[in-house]
This record gives C-alpha cells, structure tokens and sequence, in this order.
C-alpha cells in the first residue's frame, strides 16, 4: 500500500506540480539562456537544429530553454499550422534567411546549429544583473491563467528602462516534419512530436517596459486566457495539460534587446493529504468528507479555483477479524491488500493475514479464494484451398490460402471463460493445365502435358506428366493433379477428323456407292476396315485379311460415311453415301 502511495506522489512531481521556483533569489546569480530556434514543418534540417537545442538544455537543467519559432518560407500553414503573427515579426527583425537558424539570448545574430552551445556556454558563464522568477495557475473551467513573476535586480542595467517578456510554449504537438529521421527520439507512431512550440506572448510583442532598480522587488501578475486553438488556418489545439510559459527581461524592446536573465515559470505546490484511519472513524477536514468509511483505501483529488489542487490518500485499516471470499476461474490472478495470489491452480486456497497494532487497529483477515477450472485447448489442421473445416465448433468456408489463427471461448459451468485457439493453414491448390494437340486426324496421335503439380493420375490410369494418345474418335480426357497434398482436375477434348482423299487407289475398288445395302470391297492384300461418321466417330473395325469383303451398311442411317482401308502397301480413306 505504502509502496503505491509513494509511486503515484513520485508521478504526481514528474508532471511538474511541485517543481516550481517559488521565490526570486535576491543575490547574484549566473544568466540562464534562450534559444530561440527558426525552424519550419518542412526543413529538413531542423530536427536536427531540435535535437542539438534538446541536448544544451539536457546537459544544462534549469539554464537552457529552447523556444520553437515556426516562421518563414519553410513553415507550413497545412495542418499543424504552428505560425504566429509574433514569430513572423521575429523572423523578419531578426533577418532570418536560412534554417534552422538559432538566436541565443538575443546576443547573437542568426547563427548555424554548430555555434548554439559555444554561445550558450559563453552566456551561462556571465553574471546575471537581474533575477527572474515566477509561477502560475490555470483555471481549466475558464482557461484562464493566473501568472505572477518576480524580478530583483542584483545591480544596475546599463538602461533607464528594461522590458519583461512572457511567452506560452507548447509540447506535443503531433504533425509532419521533414527530416525527422535526423531526431528519431522525438517520433511517435510515425509522425513528428513538436515540442517547446512558441504559441503566444503574454506581454507586448517586444516585452513590457519596466524601470530597473537595484536592491528592489519588482513583482508583476497577468490574467491571460487561453485561446481554443493557435493558428490560422489548420490551427492547433492548445492542451491546457501541455503549455507552460517562459520568462525573460531584455534591455531594448526590438530585435537589438540582449536578455538579461530568463527561467521557466513553475506551478505551485499541491495540497498532499496522506491520512491513515481505522474502520470506524471519519476524516472530514480540507475539503474532505469520509464518514465512518469502510476498511480499504481511496483517492481523491479537489481542484482548486487558482490551480492548486488538493489530494487526497486515505488508508482505513480494518478494526476486527474478518472473513472473506473471492472466486476466480484458472488462468487469473488476485490481488487484494496484503493478499496476493499469482496464477493460482484450480481448487480452494487460504491466506491469513494478522495486522499488528497499525494506528491502534489490530486486525486478522482470511481470505478463501476458490479457482473454478478453465481450459485453453489448441487445435492445428491443414485444408486446401475451396475446402471448409468444419470441427470443433468453427465454420470456416471459402478461404484464401494462408494462415489463419482463429479463438473461439465458451464459458464452462462456471461462468469461467474457456478457449479454443485453431491453427488452420488452408493451402494453395494447383493450378492444372493441359498442353497439347488437341486437333488431329484419325490414325494419328498426341502427346498430353500436365503442368502445375508435383503428380499426376490421368483418366487413362496413366501416372506420368506426358501421355501420347490416338484415339480414333473425338475423346475427353482428364488428369488431377497433386500438389502438397491439394488436388485439382483439367480435362481437354482431342478432337479426331477422319482424312478424306478422293484420289482412290486403282487397285480398290468399292461398289455400289452409293448403296442401300450392301457394299463390295476390292483390294489386293485388305487386312483392316475401319468405317467412320464424319465427326471421326468410329462405328465399327472389321479384320478381314482377304483381298474381297462384302460390307453390310444395310442397318447405318443414311448419310456420308468414310472407310479407311489398309492393305499391305498402306492406308487409304474413300468416302461412300448410304442410301
């Protein structure tokens, strides 16, 4: 509990609630620096010129403050728009022309990056003739801020008038930027994080005449409200959880002024109220109100109408034994108080906790966790591609190849969540083709090539690649192709022709033709007679082996027929009408 506390205050100072100089010291002190960098969305190189004025102040807490002034032919008005009429004045005074270009404590023209620490140095090392300090509040209801700065001169200026100038700064400001590559640091989830941001000045643009005075306190408070956004067009959101001001006196009030002394201002100190109680007993003070709370602890926070808000971290510690129960499913953890139960196993745990005297409460606690069981089951399976899987409760159709992990919880008797993790990894099918002549004449052949898979089965029974055919009539053939164990199909038609010559050997002779019945064939050495539709449809294949046949076509439709013959000198093909 004790450890929380100081973990939530220690968070609670590194936002910058209480780090604020209260008061102006009142003896001399060195001169604390600005540099005001000109820089733009899209110059390349002043992320650089970022990181460089970055490392001076980190290497010089609470000395060095860099000042962001969008400005010139570099700096977008696309959004983030971060131009202000202010920083075009000071660009245009100052006579920048290049960027990034840096001015240190106005003491220095327009310099390059490579001279900001020399000069910065060079400053630090002056005594200051002045000190500055200051802090401020913000009302959020009203956005207005509160600001309150101190000055002491420590001895004389070497002017009759000095000015103060106050300027709101922003951080955060997410937006492009060119070359941001050049300060990695400050890249957020791709785009550029702007930060020290100049957005407004609070006094006169060139700072507020005052009257130096040795040995004297000169304090000066502003009411300021603070606009919704900055920048016109595609302005920013100015977050009130992300500005601060900067302060510095000049000796002139134009772009010739050289600064004095400078700092950042502060926010005052919160109210921390850390109150311990026993259960029975009420805290009703600052603003609090806990009326005989119960046993446990709680946070509260008051803002308050200047900014200074009030917290509070109330312990109850229980005043009697006390029984108490939880249950949770396998898989969870519980904490609660002194009891800590890290991935308990399913089943019914106890802890006891006996408190000696805190505060006066002397306290016993047992604590009885019941751990329902749950289950995480992982299933992994294969698929090809235009398969569905169908199992333990997942409906998975149509998917492309690749892997898919799918979860799928039911709740067990128990009200405790129970999972199902499915490795499914849905393989590409081949892509089977099919190469060939598909085109040829009766008595020819074709060779067949598969491609796109590893194996082959053809509707032949055939298992190679490449098969060769000759059908003797137009035939569909079909091949699946196996490729990591997913199958697909093509098929291809040849298409068979029957040849007609019409030059008919003198030695055959076949009469009648036409014929209505039969029909006599001639021809010296006939061993084979084919006879074929024109579609290369073959009716019937008659061995003869004699040198006369006599063809019954007396059961053929009527129609063009063709009879290839074969002989021992060869082939021919006649053509006949039946009748």
């Amino acid at each position: 509990m004790k450890k929380y506390l100081l973990s939530l205050i220690s968070v609670l100072f590194s936002v910058g609630l209480v780090n604020a100089q209260q008061y102006v010291a009142t003896t001399p002190t060195k001169k604390n620096v600005i540099i005001e960098e000109y820089t733009g969305n899209y110059c390349t190189y002043c992320p650089d010129g970022h990181r460089i004025a970055n490392e001076i102040a980190a290497n010089n807490p609470g000395r060095v403050f860099p000042l962001n002034i969008h400005a010139g032919g570099y700096a977008a008005t696309s959004y983030p728009n971060m131009t202000t009429p202010a920083g075009n004045e000071f660009n245009n005074n100052f006579g920048v022309y290049s960027y990034p270009t840096g001015v240190v404590n106005r003491a220095t023209g327009p310099i390059g990056r490579n001279l900001w620490e020399e000069k910065s140095i060079n400053q630090m090392q002056q005594t200051a003739i002045v000190n500055i300090a200051g802090d401020y509040t913000i009302n959020t209801a009203s956005r207005t801020a509160q600001i309150t700065v101190e000055i002491y001169y420590t001895d004389n200026s070497n002017t009759s008038t000095n000015y103060l100038n106050i300027f709101m700064l922003q951080d955060n400001i997410i937006g492009y930027q060119a070359g941001s590559n050049l300060n990695p640091t400050q890249i957020v989830d791709g785009q550029y994080c702007h930060n020290h941001v100049f957005r407004s000045t609070i006094t006169p643009t060139w700072g507020e005449a005052i009257t130096p005075s040795t040995g004297t306190l000169i304090t000066k408070t502003y009411t300021y409200t603070i606009p919704e956004t900055i920048g016109d067009p595609n302005g920013v959101a100015v977050d009130l959880d992300n500005i601060y001001f900067v302060a510095f006196l000049t000796d002139k009030n134009d772009s010739n002024g050289v600064v004095l002394n400078a700092c950042e201002l502060g926010v005052p100190s919160p109210e921390m109220h850390v109150i311990d109680l026993c259960e029975g007993e009420s805290y009703t003070e600052n603003g609090f109100n806990y009326v005989n709370p119960a046993a446990g602890y709680y946070e509260e926070v008051i803002e308050g109408n200047n900014g200074q808000n009030a917290y509070l971290f109330l312990t109850v510690y229980p005043t009697y034994t006390r029984n108490l129960s939880m249950e949770i499913c396998e898989g969870e953890s519980f904490h609660y108080g002194p009891f800590h139960f890290d991935n308990p196993e399913a089943g019914v745990h106890t802890q006891e906790n006996v408190l000696q005297t805190v505060d006066g409460c002397d306290s016993t606690i047992v604590m009885t966790l019941t751990v329902f069981p749950s289950y995480n089951i992982e299933y992994t399976a294969e698929i090809c591609e235009g398969e569905s899987y169908n199992e333990h409760g997942f409906n998975l159709n149509n998917l492309a190849p690749g892997l898919y992990n799918k979860t799928k919880e039911y709740e067990t008797e128990y009200d405790c969540d129970s999972i199902i993790n499915l490795v499914l990894t849905v393989l590409d099918s081949p892509e089977v083709t099919i190469a060939g002549n598909t085109q040829i004449y009766a008595g020819e052949s074709t060779t067949l090539t598969a491609s796109g898979a590893d194996s082959y089965v053809w509707s032949t029974g055939e298992t190679s690649a490449s098969i060769t055919v000759e059908p003797s009539e137009t035939t569909k053939y079909s091949v699946v192709g196996t490729k990591n164990g997913c199958d697909n199909e093509a098929e291809v038609t040849v298409n068979v022709t029957v040849g007609i010559d019409e030059n008919l050997n003198v030695n055959t002779k076949l009469y009648p033709n036409p014929t209505d019945g039969d029909m006599k064939i001639e021809c010296k050495g006939m061993k084979e007679i084919s006879v074929f539709m024109p579609n290369g449809q073959c009716m019937e294949k008659l061995i003869v082996n004699e040198d006369v046949y006599t063809l019954d076509m007396s059961e053929y439709k009527s129609g063009v027929y063709y009879l290839r013959i074969t002989n021992n000198n060869g082939t021919q093909v006649y053509k006949t009408v039946k009748m």
